[in-house]
């Protein structure tokens, strides 16, 4: 085989429990190739960037072989800083899931988490909005995303072997960086989860509507059904879950839409070219942000793919779909809906008692089972990687041992989740808030930062453009998305009833 033809892998981790090569042993063999790389003159650059995809690409060279190599391979100095945050070093690999997911599969586990909370949401984030601000913020976040999900790709690549959000803050912050970056990081997958047992309570009561089943029983039954299913503890694991999810939001979607013609019928439906009201249009706009800010769980994802070059045919194929079903879901309810008192949020809510609700509401239960065990998974491994004081053990082992500490770890993720989600019924206003507090920054701001601070030494001045907009646009939604939220939750508290009661409205 030519040297030209030769195939660039991703680094695969070799299971440390198996073969484990001590620290200081990298440090000769690190040593040994800087000595090679000195005797033939073949010193590659530090400031790598991949080649493909030129529309984010800062530098016209063409990166060679060796300098993908060399930008993916560990370094003494990451193994160091690994070793002092205790996270996603190569002695802690053992304890984390495998790389094995394929892009295919990626992209289910990313789609998942992209459609469902937040699409059902867009009609009325439309009817606030109007036609152009909500097509064209629609598309503009599309992008935005796209590019600074490019951005964490790019990182992960440089260093393959942080595994999540709070790691990548610490290379390049610190200890104060990883604990507000952890603290962002877990508190959105937190707030997924939450929002997907309120998700799945509302879809329970709303199927036996007229029963007279206290709410809090579906809250209960909620909180089994996550529980017994995020026994799970690997995202590969999940995405299998995830394909049957993604069925499970599409289907829904087309029955409730199928069924909006006729609903349309005397409503005295309207649309607007543009909306009016700040508070309404912000928290409409953080709806369409939260719908696309999955990016805090890309790390993990990327950790348990088998190839990591292929992440972008993932994230592309995610936000294509994610886009088009978007857009097809919000400006179609709109048309036939619009300004109408016969829409709600979700647009689920808005079909009268029938089977086909009900079937919607049967589906719409099963998908969010998805990105909530998405969200949990990490939470538990997370929690048992901070609190077990007793001994722990590899990934692989599935000893009863084993998969007692893993239940405890996880009943108190899912069981706080429960009472999060007694306690706060809002379930709209939620989603605004937790758009504008964390993804602003870890979606939009953070990604760019870390990008510019990496490859600021041949970064065109476009893409400093480019980066500093996503920085920019984060700022603005942090300040916005939070008042709005705020005010929103506010106005919403007493139309909900009291948390923990029968008589409760979600």
């Amino acid at each position: 085989m030519k040297e030209s033809e030769k195939v660039v892998k991703s680094p695969r981790r070799s299971p440390t429990h198996l073969h484990h090569t001590p620290i200081d042993n990298l440090s000769n063999e690190f040593q040994l190739d800087e000595e090679k790389a000195s005797k033939t003159g073949n010193r590659e650059s530090t400031h790598w960037r991949p080649k493909s995809f030129d529309f984010i690409s800062a530098s016209g060279v063409e990166d060679t072989e060796e300098e993908i190599e060399e930008a993916i391979k560990p370094s003494k100095e990451w193994q160091d800083e690994e070793i002092a945050n205790g996270a996603g070093s190569s002695e802690q690999d053992a304890y984390e899931p495998p790389r094995r997911t394929h892009w295919f599969m990626t992209s289910f586990l990313m789609m998942v988490y992209l459609i469902g909370v937040g699409v059902l949401s867009l009609p009325s984030a439309f009817v606030s909005l109007g036609w152009v601000p909500g097509s064209l913020l629609l598309f503009s976040i599309v992008f935005i995303t796209t590019v600074t999900g490019y951005y964490m790709w790019y990182l992960h690549l440089k260093y393959p072997h942080i595994r999540n959000y709070a790691t990548m803050f610490y290379k390049f912050f610190g200890k104060t960086g990883q604990y507000i970056g952890g603290g962002l990081t877990y508190t959105y997958f937190f707030g997924i989860l939450t929002a997907d047992i309120l998700t799945m309570s509302l879809s329970w009561d709303s199927l036996f509507a007229g029963h007279h089943v206290c709410v809090e029983v579906w809250f209960v039954i909620s909180f089994i059904v996550f529980f017994i299913i995020g026994q799970v503890r690997s995202l590969h694991d999940v995405s299998w879950i995830a394909v049957i999810s993604m069925i499970c939001i599409v289907v829904p979607i087309v029955l409730t839409l199928s069924q909006v013609p006729k609903l349309s019928v005397g409503a005295g439906a309207y649309t607007n070219v543009a909306g009016s009201g700040f508070v309404a249009g912000t928290v409409a706009m953080t709806d369409i942000v939260f719908a696309f800010a999955g990016h805090l769980i890309f790390y993990e994802i990327m950790a348990e793919m088998k190839d990591v070059k292929d992440f972008p045919k993932a994230l592309l194929t995610s936000q294509l779909v994610g886009y088009v079903l978007c857009m097809f879901t919000a400006s179609f309810a709109y048309v036939y809906l619009g300004n109408t008192t016969v829409l709600q949020s979700p647009v689920t809510l808005s079909l009268n008692h029938s089977a086909i609700r009900d079937a919607a509401n049967v589906m719409l239960i099963i998908h969010v089972i998805s990105p909530g065990i998405m969200g949990g998974t990490v939470l538990s491994r997370a929690f048992q990687r901070w609190f077990q004081c007793w001994s722990r053990r590899t990934f692989d082992d599935h000893s009863w041992t084993q998969r007692l500490s893993y239940l405890i770890w996880s009943a108190s993720v899912y069981g706080l989740a429960f009472i999060v989600a007694s306690l706060i019924p809002f379930f709209n206003e939620l989603i605004g808030l937790i758009a504008a507090l964390v993804s602003s920054s870890t979606t939009f701001g953070m990604p760019a930062i870390m990008y510019l601070i990496e490859f600021r030494k041949k970064t065109s001045w476009w893409n400093w453009i480019l980066a500093l907009s996503c920085i920019a646009i984060g700022c603005a939604l942090l300040g916005l998305g939070s008042y709005a939220g705020i005010y929103s939750i506010i106005q919403a508290v007493p139309n909900h009833g009291l948390p923990f009661s029968c008589d409760r409205r979600i």
